[in-house]
């Protein structure tokens, strides 16, 4: 008789997209380990690659991981609409600004933000992904204006957004030797229900190396980590030890789906 599920997880990896070497990772975590959601980034340089190397992988719940800020010093990209199309969100150089907080300094048209969004989401369709759910990128969605038109576009779109029934995994209250048995020992402590869980896989390669900025800059070594994290075979035994199963959003209850008061705030 199988064991009933003690923890069903939402497993997502972010920033599809981003680079060659996340797409990779993300499809190897989805194959070989516990991933079972990926937020794909429209606008980045690596969306259609993301495309190809995805389409494999059939029953990974895709997302759009909406987007109006590129961090990075040295990789930066810019809307998926023509840049005169929505010129307060972008730079002089066509690209979008490093943070919420420059975009808030800066000045926006939520109207842009929102043309933006529409835009991206065609775009990931275009591609032939069955876009499921959405997350913003760097939770912009707090700049002002933005937190009802962004959930009511989901809402239309017929995505899943913001679901209020899931909880944050308990932080590991002591020290471990590496985030992989940090992981094992958070999902070991927590109690019966619904969590997400949401890394940033990766392989330290030359193209993940070029992320980075002044205040973060080993991205490449803790992005290698993050891949590890749903993965590696600890991992894989940890979850079957504590009946731990990795869940995708479509794979929620109706009530666990409904968006939760802040999405809204």
């Amino acid at each position: 008789m199988k064991t009933p599920s003690r923890i069903r997880l939402v497993t997502r990896g972010d920033d599809a997209g981003s680079c060659r070497s996340a797409n990779l990772a993300i499809r190897d975590c989805y194959l070989r380990g516990i991933l079972r959601n990926t937020s794909v980034l429209a606008s980045a340089p690596a969306a259609v690659h993301a495309a190809d190397v995805l389409r494999a992988c059939e029953g990974l719940c895709i997302g759009l991981h909406a987007c109006i800020t590129a961090e990075w010093d040295e990789l930066k990209w810019g809307p998926v609409l023509p840049a005169r199309a929505v010129p307060s969100l972008v730079d002089k150089h066509g690209h979008f600004r490093a943070t919420p907080t420059q975009i808030e300094q800066h000045g926006f048209d939520p109207d842009e933000v929102m043309a933006e969004l529409a835009a991206q989401l065609a775009l990931l369709r275009a591609l032939k992904f069955n876009v499921e759910y959405m997350d913003c990128h760097m939770g912009f969605n707090w700049l002002p204006g933005l937190a009802e038109r962004v959930a009511a576009f989901a809402a239309h779109e017929g995505l899943i957004y913001s679901p209020g029934g899931l909880a944050r995994l308990p932080r590991a209250t002591a020290q471990h030797d590496s985030p992989v048995a940090a992981l094992c020992a958070s999902l070991a402590a927590a109690q019966p229900g619904a969590y997400l869980c949401v890394t940033h896989p990766g392989y330290a390669r030359a193209d993940m190396r070029r992320l980075g900025h002044t205040r973060y800059r080993n991205v490449a070594v803790d992005r290698d980590w993050q891949r590890r994290m749903f993965m590696d075979k600890s991992i894989l035994a940890c979850c079957a030890a504590h009946a731990i199963t990795p869940i995708r959003y479509v794979d929620l209850t109706a009530r666990e789906r409904r968006p939760s008061a802040k999405a809204t705030a």
